[in-house]
């Protein structure tokens, strides 16, 4: 039998590093995509959270750090986050009547339930991917029943 040849040897690094770059990117497909995602724990307590459209704020987001609501006022539609932490949240931003109306007329609206046990988005015109709970909106028609009734009470306010 022969000493292993240069392309012997070559064959066999090469094998190696395909087997090593395989490995690595099995794991940060694990870590990327497979794992489960990592959300807050549930809260202790029960949360008697309601959404009731009627009103004057409705709350579409909540974890016990974070609340986000609407307010209709005579501006238009105002997004607000409630955050525990110093120097977060406040006002977010703000639909005028204008683009209340435009995004109602041109269903410039819409729900993605998405693949998180807890939390969904939604996109509202410009606004895009905000977050919704599940707890609030289990069903995505739901949700989109509220905004279409925000959008709506928005533009004639």
């Amino acid at each position: 039998m022969s000493d292993p040849s240069v392309t012997d040897w070559i064959s066999a690094i090469s094998s190696a590093l395909a087997t090593l770059v395989a490995g690595v990117a099995a794991f940060l497909a694990y870590k990327q995509y497979l794992q489960p995602p990592v959300q807050e724990p549930e809260p202790d307590e029960a949360h008697a959270d309601t959404v009731e459209t009627g009103h004057a704020e409705v709350v579409v987001f909540r974890t016990p750090k974070q609340k986000t609501y609407f307010k209709i006022t005579e501006r238009g539609l105002e997004c607000h986050l409630d955050d525990g932490r110093p120097n977060k949240g406040g006002h977010q931003w703000t639909l005028s009547k204008v683009q209340v109306q435009k995004i109602r007329e041109s269903g410039d609206y819409s729900v993605d339930p998405g693949f998180r046990a807890r939390s969904g988005t939604f996109s509202l015109g410009p606004r895009k991917n905000w977050l919704y709970s599940k707890a609030l909106f289990p069903e995505p028609d739901y949700l989109r029943g509220t905004l279409v009734d925000l959008l709506e009470r928005a533009s004639n306010a």
